[in-house]
């Protein structure tokens, strides 16, 4: 009798390890073909992110947002939009002022749209606001280029680059952030200067070196306009 009720509890307990079996193959499959379906998602959103970012920096160029802390007053105004609260700066600087206007008189209308498409703001503001930062900089530096050309040679030293940079950029548009994001990156080509190199010790360094050297630079200015003379 003792050996009949063994056998039993044996065979149930055959009948619980397969079924238990059962339920982890059953809960794996599951968590491949959930795992598998976000991966399809994210992979659309990414995709669809790509796509429309890059065709909408081709109809405007906000190169104001190159600067660090004016791209981090745009991320809080995503976050705040997600959260559904106001974001304000009582002490905006002339680039952060422009930050904010393209925020509500461009980039609110250009999210809609994203969001009508598919893609959703809240919890991805960080991945939005990269791929857009990295668009615009690949697009800035690609124009920069086109405009200036590639007017350092290579072997230049960095006091040599500075008096060229001077030569060929216009005094107005000398250290806007565009122009100066586009200097940093191109010195890193060039290996003239490290990724160490921020943006903000770059524009100093700039005005210390235009600052030495002013009395050079207005001799060079004046025979430039000289040499037009005929």
């Amino acid at each position: 009798m003792f050996q009949n009720l063994k056998n039993k509890f044996e065979a149930k307990r055959a009948v619980w390890t397969q079924e238990t079996q059962q339920r982890i193959a059953e809960y794996a499959d599951f968590e491949r073909r959930t795992a598998l379906l976000e991966m399809e998602k994210n992979e659309k959103m990414q995709s669809l992110l790509n796509t429309e970012v890059e065709k909408y920096l081709r109809t405007v160029h906000p190169t104001f947002l190159l600067k660090p802390e004016v791209s981090r007053a745009l991320l809080n105004m995503l976050y705040s939009r997600s959260e559904g609260t106001v974001s304000i700066n009582m002490s905006m600087t002339k680039e952060m002022r422009k930050a904010y206007s393209f925020y509500h008189n461009e980039l609110k209308i250009f999210l809609n749209l994203l969001e009508r498409r598919g893609f959703q703001l809240e919890g991805n503001e960080d991945k939005f606001l990269m791929l857009f930062i990295t668009k615009l900089r690949e697009n800035n530096y690609r124009k920069c280029m086109n405009l200036y050309g590639d007017f350092v040679p290579d072997g230049s030293s960095l006091f040599q680059a500075f008096d060229l940079y001077f030569e060929v950029v216009e005094d107005e548009y000398k250290y806007t952030s565009g122009n100066v994001d586009f200097f940093a990156s191109y010195l890193n080509q060039k290996e003239i200067v490290d990724y160490s190199w921020t943006k903000s010790r770059l524009k100093r360094k700039l005005k210390q070196y235009e600052n030495a050297n002013k009395h050079e630079f207005k001799l060079k200015q004046l025979e430039k306009r000289l040499k037009n003379i005929s």
